[in-house]
């Protein structure tokens, strides 16, 4: 009899782990990237690779979720999909490379580059916690649906993603996002659906700054406004206006800083996701 139970159980499990469906995503699978995807309803989602980076959530009613891969993402990754415990399976992800282009810009004032004084590093410090909070909070949003579009019109592209950027010649971190040159007071317009999160006229560094979160970790960061049309907590429509290009924080010119991060763990590419065809979801 024991032995039945154990040949029963054994069969049970080899007929969940057959059962957990791999995951249909759309997108492209390189460093970067952001991707829609389906698995079964309420599956546990971790995404993982061998130097010790995971990443767990949870795909929603209808088994969507979004991935992200950073801008140094490894060639090998690993996404495990579990719809129930024990019903696991385990998908390995090729991740190809993407080159970055080096951005040099000079002229930026020395306070907004380095030799802070005090009285900046307050401000830093300040503008670097309200952001901190805005990141921590989580909102139920499914915006990320609707697709993506430009936030602002017939804009030339001064700035891409992933690029190593030089200040007054010095060396300084990637620029994590795309910068849209267009004349000051251009209407800044949602490109997804969301909840605004953080509505700030004045940090240090991004100036004028919403931050707009689509559901499913993925959060718009929109920088160097003039004027903010939204607030915290603001449940916002794709097209909707969210503010007016401007100057404002670290800017050599009137320009539109359009950021996405995911799971408040890293930026992706925010052209990857105007590439998205989100029908396919539906």
């Amino acid at each position: 009899m024991l032995l039945l139970a154990a040949v029963l159980a054994s069969a049970l499990q080899g007929t969940l782990q057959n059962a957990s469906p791999v995951p249909s995503c759309i997108g492209a699978y390189e460093q970067g990237a952001v991707l829609a995807c389906r698995a079964a309803p309420r599956s546990q989602v971790t995404l993982s690779d061998a130097s010790g980076f995971s990443q767990t959530l949870r795909a929603d009613a209808a088994g969507r979720f979004v991935l992200g891969f950073s801008r140094n993402a490894a060639a090998n990754m690993v996404l495990r999909v579990c719809t129930a415990p024990g019903a696991c399976r385990r998908q390995r992800l090729h991740i190809a490379p993407h080159a970055y282009r080096v951005e040099r810009i000079d002229g930026l004032p020395p306070g907004k580059v380095s030799r802070f004084t005090a009285e900046q590093l307050a401000q830093i410090r300040k503008s670097s916690a309200r952001k901190k909070a805005a990141f921590a909070k989580q909102v139920a949003a499914r915006g990320y649906l609707d697709g993506f579009s430009r936030p602002v019109a017939g804009a030339r592209i001064s700035g891409v993603y992933g690029s190593q950027r030089v200040l007054n010649g010095k060396p300084k971190r990637p620029h994590m996002g795309i910068d849209f040159a267009v004349p000051a007071g251009t209407p800044i317009h949602a490109p997804a659906g969301g909840v605004v999160t953080l509505a700030d006229p004045d940090l240090y560094f991004e100036g004028g700054t919403v931050f707009l979160d689509h559901g499913q970790g993925l959060v718009s960061v929109f920088m160097h406004m003039s004027a903010i049309a939204v607030h915290d907590g603001e449940r916002v429509a794709k097209g909707a206006v969210l503010g007016r290009v401007g100057a404002t924080g670290r800017a050599t010119g009137p320009h539109l800083h359009w950021s996405l991060k995911w799971r408040n763990r890293y930026y992706v590419n925010p052209e990857s996701a105007l590439s998205l065809d989100m029908e396919r979801l539906r």
